[in-house]
């Protein structure tokens, strides 16, 4: 007990040291020890140079997609999500969504503290759970940078709540408000695979749904960004692998040209987002079909789709750590003392990465880490799936656990609340 105080108080002061910290920054609009990171410091250029960029374009009657210097390659929906920029001054603009951003990472530890009451897990103290995601790399990254990843988590937050209502029609308009992550950024694509593992077949239904309405909405402007899109995958391809990158295509053509130097063509003549999807495949398909199998699956819809964005944003060809922001929410979500031993090693090589500081370890060393920690969440999803009741019983299965069940008396009505099972 004195042990839990002690570590809540420590939260508190690291809190408040992060407020003081971002504090600063918005008033000076640079982020204070910035240099002592992996990344060049460039405060809020990710707003500046694209969304804010696009929207104030798009206002002022020109087209964003049309200056190559920008290079503006999102789709015409961030355009209109931003549309509201114009209004203010660009640094005003900028001061505010780096707020929301912390907002929305916030709101995103609580519902993960939720989560892990709902699964009987051990509930840290919130402002623990807080402290150990505000400060990880890839939050310090994603405020410095306002990009806008966090939108993806924003349509999980507000699916969630809109399914919960029951229904058919809130089910097809949770898909439908999901559908906004893959047209935002492309890898929150694999939502499709973690709705199939849930077996939420109307929320899927309005996913694929929204995503073709989206796509079609303004198609001349979809269609330019794809081109433009073309052109920075290009440019890329030629920029150094660094330490706050962890792309697994990206990592492939530097060791496939490596290895062509010294006379190993094969590497270099796989396609990079192949050998990407191979790569993640395995674990892919393991962890959803032990979610498919479970009784309660629907209680691991929050970490679940955290778990496959942030998986799938290993495969594009720019991948900055920013986009891994739903590593650490899905492990504080569904983490265990009760993991195996491979598990936790796992979590503690990730911490290298994640410490908001930059390490004289190499860049491919760093990408093997926070590989090893997505597959260690997604070893912490099939054992919880395990928990929450493993595969889908037989009819005999069933009738043993309807004796259990019978013979629990009043110990089932204790638990009445805790088996209500809790929609995406």
């Amino acid at each position: 007990m004195r042990f839990r105080s002690g570590l809540r108080i420590a939260a508190l002061i690291a809190l408040a040291l992060w407020a003081v910290w971002w504090t600063i920054a918005l008033v000076r609009l640079e982020l204070p020890l910035a240099g002592r990171m992996s990344f060049a410091p460039m405060f809020g250029c990710d707003f500046t140079s694209q969304s804010d960029y696009a929207a104030r374009t798009w206002s002022g009657m020109a087209d964003p997609y049309g200056d190559h210097r920008h290079l503006f390659h999102y789709p015409p929906i961030v355009i209109r999500l931003f549309a509201w920029t114009p209004y203010l001054s660009s640094m005003t603009a900028l001061r505010i969504w780096v707020v929301v951003l912390a907002l929305l990472t916030i709101a995103g530890v609580a519902v993960a503290c939720e989560t892990r009451k709902e699964l009987r897990l051990e509930v840290p103290p919130l402002a623990v759970a807080l402290a150990c995601v505000l400060v990880t790399f890839p939050v310090v990254f994603a405020l410095e940078r306002a990009n806008f990843d966090l939108i993806t988590l924003a349509a999980i937050l507000l699916a969630l709540r809109l399914e919960r209502r029951g229904g058919a029609f809130a089910e097809i308009a949770a898909g439908v408000v999901l559908s906004v992550g893959p047209w935002v950024k492309i890898y929150p694509g694999l939502i499709g695979v973690a709705l199939l593992a849930l077996r939420q077949y109307r929320v899927l239904l309005g996913f694929l749904g929204g995503g073709i309405a989206i796509g079609l909405a303004a198609p001349a402007e979809t269609l330019r960004s794809f081109e433009v899109l073309r052109l920075a995958i290009e440019r890329s391809r030629d920029a150094p692998f660094g330490p706050w990158s962890h792309s697994l295509s990206l990592a492939w053509l530097r060791i496939g040209d490596a290895a062509a130097q010294h006379g190993i063509g094969a590497l270099a003549r796989v396609p990079s987002s192949l050998a990407a999807v191979a790569i993640l495949s395995p674990i892919l398909v393991w962890v959803s079909w032990h979610v498919y199998r479970c009784q309660e699956r629907r209680r691991l819809t929050y970490p679940l789709l955290l778990w496959v964005v942030a998986l799938g944003s290993f495969v594009p060809v720019i991948a900055n750590d920013y986009s891994l922001v739903f590593l650490p929410l899905a492990m504080v979500a569904i983490y265990s003392l009760r993991d195996s031993p491979l598990v936790h090693a796992a979590v503690a090589l990730l911490l290298l990465p994640f410490l908001p500081i930059a390490l004289p370890i190499h860049p491919y060393l760093l990408l093997l880490f926070k590989l090893g920690g997505a597959f260690a969440v997604g070893a912490m999803l099939v054992r919880r799936a395990r928990e929450l009741g493993g595969f889908a019983p037989t009819p005999a299965v069933a009738a043993q656990g309807a004796a259990v069940d019978a013979g629990a008396g009043g110990a089932a009505a204790g638990g009445g609340a805790f088996s209500a099972t809790v929609k995406l």
